[in-house]
């Protein structure tokens, strides 16, 4: 969560944060369970409705119906998530970067979540800063300003200069959100488990454990700022990659203190272009990073959203441009044998060895329904096999459908029972990267980019090599 230097784009809809008391996120287990319960049902009962009807007057004929059933859908959610805050607002920041898979209506709506939720009282944050460092913010900082600079699920950020000159950001995390994060995850946990009795094409409950594994990092800004330092440090050779440096005397479990990133949001095409920079070059830089954080070193920011990436452009003709990263809450290190068995996966993948891909699937922990080597072959075609071997840029929209398509149908005859769970967070990044890929008009060979990172004898490539 940073600055940025954009202006944010107009837009000809009305907000949905309007009439909504925002002063309080809702408190209570039961008190969030039964709005988001009540939420979805409605939301899935219309979609089923509209369903029949397409299949009784047409697609086309409905085709207003449907837009309107979308957007209505979409403004649902994000009202809901910012009244209940917490948990929700990180599903919407998800599904609202996936623009290489939702409509419009989704992408537009929920995006207003990745860094401009309605801020928490200037009050509240000042007096959750002087308990947690044990000072007056007077004492602490030479200045710092009232307004957040942005404002997420779990935390906000104000920008403040320390005494000795440094712009830095202040990361304070809301309170009771750790309450909150509880209850909402059983929720979802229970939403979940009643969605598999009712939809068999996605089982959401492997991504229910995992974000259930990852929460209690979020929460803890000691872990997120040591994640932060151990990522600067992976990729300390690079020249296009921005980690900020954590301030430890100012920062605490419940706040963080960092350089201050002043960028340009990684989504606004139109200020990137102003500052000469190109957008489909920013995509090819940020999936390099990610497959340099990934297949390389095996620890990775897992959290791509608009609202954590940002643009510096080069201030001279020999600078090349970086992304500045922020908000490490979501990190994760994979181990080694796993990494090794991802890139034997992506080289079986390439080269279309079935057994090779069928029991390297089963050794990293994937199970179906029906044991099927076949099944394990056309899952991971389905899921990588076509990106790679298409030539077209990995956010292609098109392509996406046609492998969402067959994912569906693969799903629905031999669904997946056990999922590892490094696996549903490296394809959780992968999503978020087709759908900011989509918004830079990425132009982006996935194939080309990965190949140097797929040969472990040579340790994927040399440093000088690749940050040259």
């Amino acid at each position: 969560m940073s600055s940025k230097t954009y202006s944010a784009e107009t837009t000809e809809f009305e907000s949905p944060f309007k009439g909504i008391d925002l002063s309080k996120p809702t408190y209570g287990k039961f008190r969030r369970l039964i709005p988001l319960a009540y939420t979805l049902l409605t939301v899935w009962l219309k979609w089923r409705t509209l369903r029949i009807k397409r299949r009784l007057f047409g697609a086309e004929r409905m085709e207003a119906a449907t837009h309107k059933f979308h957007s209505d859908a979409a403004t649902s959610v994000v009202r809901l998530a910012v009244k209940q805050q917490g948990m929700i607002v990180k599903m919407c920041q998800f599904l609202g970067a996936r623009a290489d898979v939702l409509m419009e209506e989704y992408v537009r709506t929920l995006s207003l979540v990745h860094d401009s939720v309605p801020a928490r009282p200037w009050e509240e944050v000042k007096n959750r800063i002087e308990e947690e460092l044990g000072a007056p913010v007077e004492t602490l900082f030479e200045s710092i300003s009232d307004q957040p600079v942005a404002a997420a699920s779990l935390a906000q950020v104000h920008r403040a200069r320390t005494h000795d000159g440094h712009d830095v950001a202040v990361k304070v995390q809301h309170v009771g959100i750790d309450k909150i994060v509880q209850w909402d995850l059983e929720a979802v946990d229970l939403l979940s488990n009643i969605w598999s009795r009712l939809e068999t094409i996605i089982d959401f409950r492997p991504m229910v454990a995992e974000m259930r594994r990852n929460a209690p990092e979020e929460i803890d800004f000691v872990h997120e700022g040591h994640a932060a330092e151990e990522i600067a440090n992976l990729l300390s050779q690079r020249n296009d990659a921005v980690v900020p440096k954590i301030f430890w005397e100012l920062s605490s479990l419940r706040v963080l203190t960092m350089d201050y990133i002043d960028g340009i949001k990684i989504t606004d095409n139109k200020a990137l272009r102003e500052a000469g920079v190109n957008p489909p070059d920013v995509a090819d830089v940020l999936i390099d990073l990610y497959n340099n954080m990934i297949l390389k070193y095996g620890m990775f920011h897992a959290d791509p959203h608009p609202g954590n990436l940002f643009v510096l452009p080069p201030k001279s003709e020999d600078e090349s441009l970086r992304i500045g990263l922020v908000d490490f809450g979501l990190t994760k290190s994979i181990e080694t044998d796993f990494r090794e068995q991802l890139i034997v996966l992506t080289s079986a993948i390439i080269e279309q060895q079935s057994d090779a891909i069928s029991s390297t699937m089963t050794d990293m922990g994937f199970r179906t329904r029906e044991d099927d080597p076949d099944t394990y072959t056309a899952l991971g075609e389905a899921f990588l096999g076509d990106v790679l071997r298409s030539g077209k840029a990995y956010a292609d929209q098109e392509m996406v459908a046609e492998i969402n398509e067959s994912l569906g149908k693969l799903l629905r005859a031999n669904p997946i029972l056990d999922l590892p769970g490094d696996v549903i967070l490296i394809a959780r990044v992968m999503g978020l990267l087709s759908g900011l890929g989509r918004s830079l008009e990425s132009e982006t060979d996935l194939l080309t980019s990965v190949l140097p990172y797929l040969d472990p004898d040579k340790d994927q490539a040399s440093d000088d090599d690749l940050f040259a």
